[in-house]
Parts: C-alpha cells; sequence; structure tokens
C-alpha cells in the first residue's frame, strides 16, 4: 500500500448523513439540471459539471458537491432542437447540430437494452474518434458509466445518453501523416509543430489544429499487443511525464492535461471489452496523445522535474475536494487511480498542478 493512500477513506470518503441514498440524490440532482443543455458553449468549452461532480461522488464525498454545478447548467443553453430522427447512423456521425437527436436515439437505445450493451457496442464504434471535443466525449462517457456501475437511475441513465450523444455528434477522425509517424513514438522526440505559440489556444480551436496537417499516427489492426490495460498504464505514464514537463514551461497546460485524463477514461471504457477491442482503443488513444504534443508540445527532458518529496495522497485529494476546481478534481483522481503505475511521477504532477492553480 502507498504511503498516505489509506488515510484517504478518512480524509475524502467520509460519508454525508444519509451515505448511500444521500449521495445519489446530490449526484443524480447535478446530472438531471446538466443532461438536458447543450454539451458545449461558444468560447468556453466543454461543460464539467457532470464529470466533476461523479468524481467528488467516487471519492467518497459527494457533499462537496457545488449547487452552482447544479445552477450553471442554465449557461449551456436550452436543450437543443431535434431535426429528425436519426437512421443513417454513420453519415449522422459528427454532426454536431444534430446532438439533440442523437441523445433521443441513445435514451431510446438505453430504453430497450442493458446500459452496458449499449456501451460496449458504442465505444467500439466510437473509439476512432476518441479524441473528439478534445478527449471530452470519451471522458464523459467514462464517468456516466461508472456512476452507473454504482447506482441504475434515471438520471444517470440519461446523463450516459447526453455523454454518447457529445462523443457521436463531435465525432471526428485524425488524419494519419505520411511517412508515418511510429504510433509508439517517444513524446519527447516528436516533430513539434507549434513552437510559436505561447497563448493558450482557445477551445473551439484545438481540434482543428489537430487536423490542420496530417500529424497523428496510422493505426493499423493490432497495431499495440497487450494486455491492454498495460498498455493504458505505459500510455499514461508516458503522457504524465510529458505533461509534468509542459507544466513547468507553461505550455498549453488545459488541453495536455486531456493527453492524461483521455486515455485514462478510456482505459475506464477497456475494461468492458474484449481484449482485441480494448486494445484497439488503447491504439487510437495512444494515436491522439502523440498528435495532442506534436500540435501543442514542446521539446522536453522526461522526468527532469520529479520531486523528491510530495504531499501525500491524503492530502492532494482533500485539497482536490475543497477546490471547486472541475479539472483539479479530475486530473488528481486519475493520477490517483493510476499511482501504481508510477507513483514518484504522479505525485510529482499533482504537486507541480497545485503550485499553478
Amino acid at each position: 500500500m502507498i504511503a498516505g493512500s489509506g488515510a484517504l477513506l478518512a480524509a475524502c470518503a467520509t460519508r454525508a448523513p444519509g451515505s448511500v441514498a444521500a449521495s445519489a440524490n446530490r449526484l443524480d440532482s447535478v446530472l438531471e439540471a446538466n443532461a438536458l443543455v447543450l454539451p458545449e458553449r461558444v468560447g468556453a468549452g466543454a461543460n464539467h459539471y457532470p464529470m466533476a461532480a461523479e468524481v467528488l461522488e467516487a471519492l467518497g464525498r459527494a457533499d462537496r458537491i457545488e449547487d452552482a454545478w447544479r445552477e450553471g447548467a442554465a449557461a449551456y443553453g436550452a436543450p437543443a432542437t431535434r431535426v429528425e430522427a436519426i437512421v443513417d447512423l454513420h453519415a449522422a456521425l459528427g454532426q454536431r447540430s444534430r446532438y439533440a437527436d442523437w441523445r433521443a436515439h441513445f435514451e431510446h437505445e438505453l430504453a430497450s437494452r442493458p446500459w452496458r450493451s449499449v456501451v460496449a457496442d458504442w465505444t467500439v464504434r466510437l473509439t476512432p474518434g476518441v479524441s473528439a471535443a478534445v478527449f471530452h466525449g470519451v471522458i464523459r462517457t467514462a464517468h456516466a458509466v461508472r456512476a452507473l456501475e454504482r447506482i441504475e437511475s434515471e438520471a444517470r441513465k440519461r446523463e450516459l445518453a447526453a455523454a454518447l450523444a457529445y462523443w457521436a455528434s463531435s465525432y471526428v477522425e485524425l488524419p494519419p501523416a505520411e511517412p508515418q509517424l511510429a504510433l509508439d513514438a517517444s513524446l519527447n522526440a516528436l516533430p513539434f509543430r507549434w513552437l510559436d505559440e505561447t497563448d493558450d489556444v482557445p477551445f473551439d480551436d484545438v481540434h482543428p489544429r489537430l487536423a490542420r496537417a496530417p500529424i497523428a499516427p496510422r493505426v493499423v489492426a493490432g497495431a499495440l499487443r497487450g494486455p491492454a490495460q498495460a498498455e493504458f498504464d505505459a500510455q499514461i505514464r508516458a503522457a504524465s511525464e510529458a505533461f509534468l514537463e509542459m507544466l513547468v514551461l507553461e505550455r498549453q497546460r488545459i488541453w495536455l492535461l486531456h493527453t492524461v485524463t483521455g486515455p485514462a477514461a478510456a482505459a475506464l471504457l477497456a475494461r468492458r471489452l474484449d481484449e482485441r477491442a480494448a486494445l484497439t482503443i488503447a491504439a487510437y488513444s495512444r494515436q491522439a496523445v502523440v498528435a495532442f504534443f506534436v500540435a501543442f508540445g514542446a521539446p522536453f527532458t522526461p522526468r527532469a522535474h520529479l520531486r523528491d518529496s510530495t504531499a501525500s495522497w491524503t492530502e492532494f485529494l482533500e485539497r482536490a475536494c475543497a477546490s471547486r476546481s472541475v479539472h483539479t478534481l479530475k486530473l488528481v483522481e486519475v493520477l490517483h487511480r493510476h499511482r501504481d503505475a508510477d507513483d514518484v511521477l504522479c505525485r510529482s504532477v499533482a504537486a507541480q498542478w497545485f503550485e499553478w492553480t
């Protein structure tokens, strides 16, 4: 057991009065408020309230879920207008204007068959677009799935429908580079493309940067060897090494954060798939990580800023729970979840993040 992690139960798993029922009511209330509004706001990016609220419940701190996250749903616009029922699923992929149609489609699927089957089938279909909306489609889906695994409720099923609709309506595949960039390329040795960029790129410009010129590795069948979860551990470790140095360099920190949280979300969904499908989503996740660093990263020396000592996980998690920061909650929870892959690295990233925020 890693030092300090056992005390998590005391620091971040104390239940509010009413325990499970109070926790469910708190999260479901936020999910209800956010499921019927748009998943993004122009100029402000993705709606993180459902995801951050789910993290707090997962940590046993649903009492820290903000009332403002329920009230803030209104900022994401009125319920989107239906166009027509989706008949040609392939043709409708990536049509953001049809988000409401996709949500209705998934609500119908989830009412017709077990939600686990829906998730497994659609994770496979949407895998090549794992980077869509800066990974937020896959991230929101993974949080919705984890919430349902704890408690099945109509609010949580509606949140899953909204999450899958976001992923499907924002779906886009990355054009591969020629000559081919290696899928397992070392992140510190990539052909970085945007070294003149210093200010944070706006959310709405992030994915167009990835597709402006082919910069992603090509994914082919059997590109990675198993086991899939070991591949995800290696992927998240490599992304964390690179992200630590980007934090120090003050380089596109919000967007590169998602090279850690995005693969971690894909890893959660991969556990519901057979090994072949899990390796496929791992390959597309790695493709996206490489593309993000080519587009937004800069040369770095891996592990140059590892910390000899940091605060304990107990302190990091408590600070995250108290922060009211949606990105802090999601990042620190992922680092804690994957700490067994490289505890010193994960704690170093957390420490560097808190120094910035």
